[in-house]
């Protein structure tokens, strides 16, 4: 069972959602089922204050998971701004997912995701326009559902390890800790100059509120995992870019159920994992070593014929494009970007797509 507020002032809007939902096992609780909409604030004290006490009484009263908040709560006048329950919910340490509803989307409609994921980050995790009001729109209540288990599960390896809040240890090491294998930190420090921008302190005290140290932490990581660390593709691929990874056309991937399995000693099972499929960089590598560099020589795959990436280089590396999501060779690739951590190093962009936008593409 999953409980999700949804701050949202367009009641038919609140309406498609929980229609959605019916039967899914995720329950929307609308603002004037928790009384925002009845909220008054008073003056001597912030309206985040006042908002991070309200909430924190109403998401234990109705045991509240997540929350899924509009960027645009202009339309109505029974409730506060985006920015204050922004401000609020972060405080909190509670999980947010993020939307923008309207709009077509367009063959680059990465790059302002990108860009929302960039600058908003360490505070929410965006859902795509599609999944909002696009043709991709039955995709919500999963994404929202397993979005939710991978905070529980971040939440719950604190709980058994409360060892792991001590400042000793760096967010890498709980990190690697987390997805179960201590001695993977390495493979995060790539990813670290952004900690400061994930683990700093919210704009006020959360001792005034007795805000659960791990609750908040578990909030922190679960941004960091899955906006930095699986949104940049480096030691954990999205299927595409493991499928490039071995030199394999994406599309292999629906085409070839064989390739699949193949592939299925590397998926990747932890916090978010069911939010799509997943594979660990390393056990790709593991998998490629053990046929000789080519998976297609694998014994699953005798006989058949894969699509690849580069079929004149075997060993080359391929990627995938991040804007564009065309699978490209290394001659294809740009020079990333500033905002592209160097931990990621299968993200890459293709320098026709960083040419044709320009400016845009500095985010």
């Amino acid at each position: 069972m999953c409980k999700v507020l949804i701050i949202e002032d367009q009641l038919e809007t609140i309406e498609k959602f929980k229609a959605l939902a019916a039967g899914t096992g995720l329950t929307f609780l609308a603002p004037s089922e928790v009384g925002l909409t009845e909220l008054d604030t008073e003056e001597g004290e912030s309206v985040e204050e006042q908002l991070a006490k309200y909430l924190k009484e109403k998401i234990a009263e109705h045991d509240i998971d997540l929350v899924l908040l509009d960027t645009d709560l202009s339309r109505g006048r029974s409730l506060q701004t985006h920015s204050s329950y922004k401000a609020a919910l972060r405080e909190l340490g509670m999980p947010v997912c993020r939307y923008q509803k309207g709009g077509s989307a367009t063959q680059l409609a990465q790059l302002p995701q990108l860009q929302r994921t960039i600058r908003d980050g360490a505070s929410a995790i965006w859902i795509p326009k599609a999944l909002v009001s696009g043709d991709r729109i039955n995709e919500l209540v999963p994404r929202l559902i397993a979005l939710s288990k991978g905070f529980k599960d971040i939440l719950s390896a604190l709980n058994a390890q409360p060892e792991l809040l001590a400042s000793a240890h760096s967010p890498n090491d709980v990190m690697a800790t987390v997805l179960g294998d201590p001695e993977i930190s390495y493979e995060f420090l790539g990813y670290a100059a952004q900690n400061l921008v994930y683990f700093a302190k919210p704009e006020a005290d959360v001792e005034d509120h007795q805000i659960s140290k791990v609750r908040r932490y578990a909030t922190q990581l679960g941004y960091w995992l899955f906006n930095y660390i699986i949104t940049f593709p480096g030691p954990i691929l999205r299927d595409d870019a493991a499928a490039a990874y071995i030199n394999v056309h994406p599309d292999e991937l629906s085409a070839q159920a064989e390739l699949l399995k193949t592939m299925e000693p590397a998926q990747y099972h932890g916090p978010f994992d069911k939010v799509e499929r997943y594979y660990w960089r390393s056990r790709l590598i593991e998998l490629l070593e053990a046929t000789g560099g080519d998976i297609g020589k694998h014994e699953i795959l005798t006989g058949k014929s894969l699509r690849r990436v580069d079929p004149e280089n075997m060993g080359a590396p391929t990627y995938v494009c991040m804007i564009s999501g065309e699978p490209i060779t290394l001659d294809q690739a740009a020079v990333n970007p500033d905002w592209v951590p160097s931990g990621a190093s299968e993200a890459k962009i293709k320098e026709d797509v960083l040419d044709e936008l320009g400016p845009l593409a500095g985010i």
